[in-house]
């Protein structure tokens, strides 16, 4: 873990966020903090006020690839899983048509995330 937290110290495009107790980097919606109990690795999409700790595969995708690589892999399958939602909340409209300006947002919306999603593969296969 020591290993992917320098890797973000050194990480041009993490942005450092510090505190007289912890220093902590974020990239790509993950971030990473040190305190003086140790080194975690949090999701920041999905989980309202507050932030969850990726989960021991997701641990392991950053030990295998490293900080950039793994915050990739991390923004996709956070762009996949919005996808799903939005895509649910689409077809949701259709079956009852009530707003159509929601739905119209909604379409908007799915076009910024594929946008976000392409980006972040290409960026993967740099």
């Amino acid at each position: 873990m020591e290993q992917i937290f320098k890797q973000a110290q050194t990480d041009r495009l993490a942005t450092r966020l510090s505190t007289p107790t912890s220093e902590a980097y974020i990239y790509k919606g993950v971030k990473i903090i040190k305190d003086e109990c140790d080194i975690r690795i949090l999701n920041t999409k999905f989980n309202g006020d507050y932030y969850h700790e990726v989960n021991s595969e997701e641990y392991a995708i950053f030990e295998k690839n490293g900080w950039r690589v793994g915050c990739y892999l991390v923004a996709t399958r956070n762009n996949r899983k919005t996808l799903n939602i939005i895509s649910e909340k689409i077809q949701e409209e259709i079956k009852t048509m009530k707003n159509l300006k929601r739905y119209n947002m909604l379409v908007r919306y799915r076009e910024v995330v594929i946008n976000r999603f392409v980006t972040t593969l290409e960026l993967l296969r740099q």
